[in-house]
């Protein structure tokens, strides 16, 4: 339990209220209950009907209510609290006599194993990391400083994952890239994915997110880079710092994303092609070619600036319309020429 000097504090705001009003924990603002925070992000809210005993708003609001805090940025202040009142458990405490760890791999102080989880030959696994059930660590992985792997987790030969890093059940790390050629009668050929794959610090993998290994270089995910569940990562791509990429997003092989690039939910791009910095592109998009501007807005398929796009909607829209301005002008032409 804390009181609201300390809360205010604890999250860099300017309290106006009662300093010793008690607070057991954060909620949403329909939900918030007596002794609990909440927190809005507009400049105004009606608070007539919170049961909150205190409310998180951004500096210069509006809002009337017996206990405010002021900050710059409400949200950011909200997931300070929620971890605060919420603090994250371990699942498993220590290594499981049931894991598998060969033994030529390290695993440093403080790690944890959950049970049928293997860890391969010359593995390194970083201190402090926790790693659930039946997870599969192939030869060679290096897994870096205070990492949580998931329950179903695979991470194959080789590959390098920095340090704070989350991975969701189910993902897979390192699969070999879609690369084949063909003979002259047409019959595939698979062509060796010897690559690997480097995941910076600080990441976040969702749930059935695959990463798959280069051919011969690397994926590469920078610092601070989050994807969403279900997200496919071809071979030789490399993101840019804190970059994100919404569910069921696709980014084929060898293409280059830069830093602070945001994706919308099924986003698909093309291979061999460069985004820009600070790029936007909306949910279902279609990326065929590269984009060069920065924090630009993309949407549609093929991909255009989103003013374009919006533009193009309005007229498919009325695509009717305009059809039945057309026959009537053309009824017109055709009874002036008959005169």
């Amino acid at each position: 339990m804390q009181n609201l000097l300390q809360i205010s504090k604890m999250i860099n705001g300017e309290l106006k209220g009662d300093p010793n009003c008690r607070i057991t924990g954060i909620n949403s603002i329909a939900k918030a209950e007596k002794s609990q925070i909440t927190f809005s992000t507009k400049k105004f809210i009606d608070t007539g009907e919170l049961q909150a005993s205190a409310l998180i708003v951004p500096k210069g609001s509006e809002t009337k209510f017996d206990n405010l805090i002021y900050v710059d940025e409400p949200y950011l202040a909200f997931a300070t609290l929620l971890e605060h009142f919420n603090p994250t458990e371990r699942f498993i405490d220590g290594i499981s006599p049931k894991a598998c760890i060969d033994d030529t791999a390290t695993v440093g102080k403080g790690v944890c194993i959950g049970q049928f989880s293997s860890i391969g030959a010359h593995a390194e696994v970083g201190e402090q990391t926790e790693i659930h059930a039946n997870v599969t660590v192939y030869p060679g992985v290096k897994i870096g400083k205070n990492c949580l792997i998931y329950s179903n987790v695979v991470i194959r030969e080789g590959v390098i994952i920095g340090n704070n890093v989350i991975i969701q059940p189910g993902a897979v790390i390192g699969a070999d890239g879609f690369g084949f050629t063909r003979t002259s009668t047409g019959t595939p050929v698979k062509i060796p994915q010897k690559g690997n794959v480097i995941i910076g610090n600080d990441c976040e993998i969702g749930a059935n997110t695959c990463i798959d290994r280069a051919t011969i270089e690397e994926t590469v995910l920078e610092d601070y880079v989050k994807l969403d569940n279900l997200v496919q990562i071809g071979h030789n791509v490399k993101i840019g710092k804190f970059s994100a990429l919404s569910a069921q997003t696709g980014i084929s092989g060898s293409t280059e994303i830069g830093q602070n690039v945001i994706m919308g939910g099924q986003v698909g791009l093309a291979d061999h092609i460069a985004i820009a910095d600070g790029v936007m592109i909306a949910a279902r998009s279609g990326v065929t070619g590269s984009i060069s501007t920065t924090n630009t807005i993309i949407s549609g398929y093929p991909h255009q600036d989103i003013r374009s796009w919006r533009k193009s909607q309005v007229i498919i829209r009325n695509i009717d319309k305009y059809i039945d301005r057309i026959k009537e002008l053309e009824k017109k032409i055709k009874e002036l020429e008959e005169k």
